[in-house]
């Protein structure tokens, strides 16, 4: 998905954090972070440019919020976007999206970031 929405996939590494999961979200393909019992694996993008932070903050969910958490190894801080409601029971894994829909998914991110570049190329 990163790739469909900055052109590449940055240099990154894998982390876990600790008191966090992975939540399937109501009505939704992708999932959320939430508080909870357990760890969450993902990756730690280490060289995002603020161009790039600035069209990842425009796509995502406005009701997401962007939390520093505690990731490891390490520990050190990070930054990721966390979704508000907890009480989510259900967990999310990658065998949850079918290719079908993730390949509608990428469609639609990549035809978001074609509209995003091209506002912005107008704002210039």
């Amino acid at each position: 998905m990163i790739r469909a929405l900055i052109d590449r996939v940055p240099d990154h590494e894998p982390v876990i954090a600790a008191g966090w999961r992975v939540a399937r979200l109501p009505d939704r393909l992708y999932p959320g972070l939430v508080t909870g019992d357990g760890q969450a694996t993902g990756r730690l993008y280490t060289d995002l440019t603020p161009g790039e932070w600035a069209t990842l903050d425009a796509f995502e969910d406005p009701i997401y919020t962007l939390t520093t958490l505690e990731v490891f190894p390490g520990p050190r801080l990070a930054l990721s976007y966390v979704w508000p409601q907890a009480h989510l029971a259900r967990s999310w894994t990658l065998d949850d999206l079918r290719p079908v829909d993730l390949v509608s998914y990428l469609e639609r991110c990549r035809a978001w970031r074609a509209r995003y570049r091209q506002s912005h190329d107008n704002d210039q």
